[in-house]
């Protein structure tokens, strides 16, 4: 049998331990959510760059097709390129559609600053000289917001091209 100071000893030394492993995970738990948070923050911004990717390739299909239409300036195409945004709420300045001819010419579509009502009333093409086989761009620059627990840190400018033959 062991004699009684001795298991006081023991019973001592165990209490002084008690609170080791709480003190730890206090020390590690703010790098583990910040590290959470960055994955979380990476995922979100990753999605809204696919919502993006997803929006221009839509409309550059739409502006491809929309240009063989009476009214080339409709604000269809922006309104397609902003639903196909999904996650994302785009507005039509973040948006550039432009023509690419093989011979090397370039013609920009303007916004139409007069459009009302979804009808445009001045031409939106500088050059006019689109025709079967250019290229239809849409380019999206979105500036995508990173915070951390509700803290803006910085913002990353999202940037996608996607482009379509004209037909």
């Amino acid at each position: 049998m062991k004699p009684l100071s001795h298991i006081r000893r023991e019973g001592r030394g165990a209490r002084r331990e008690d609170g080791q492993a709480l003190v730890e995970f206090a020390l590690a738990i703010p790098f583990l959510l910040l590290l959470l948070t960055a994955i979380l923050q990476f995922g979100s911004v990753y999605n809204q760059y696919e919502a993006l990717t997803d929006a221009a390739r839509t409309g550059a299909r739409e502006l491809a097709i929309e240009y063989a239409s009476s009214d080339p300036c409709d604000a269809a195409i922006d309104q397609t390129v902003a639903s196909a945004a999904g996650v994302v709420t785009l507005p039509t300045s973040d948006v550039v559609p432009t023509f690419h001819s093989p011979t090397g010419g370039t013609t920009t579509k303007s916004y139409c600053g007069t459009n009302q009502g979804g009808g445009c009333t001045t031409t939106c093409y500088s050059g006019g000289a689109e025709s079967a086989g250019d290229e239809a761009t849409i380019t999206v620059n979105y500036p995508a917001a990173i915070s951390i627990f509700g803290w803006k840190v910085t913002t990353l400018n999202l940037s996608t091209e996607s482009s379509d033959a004209v037909e």
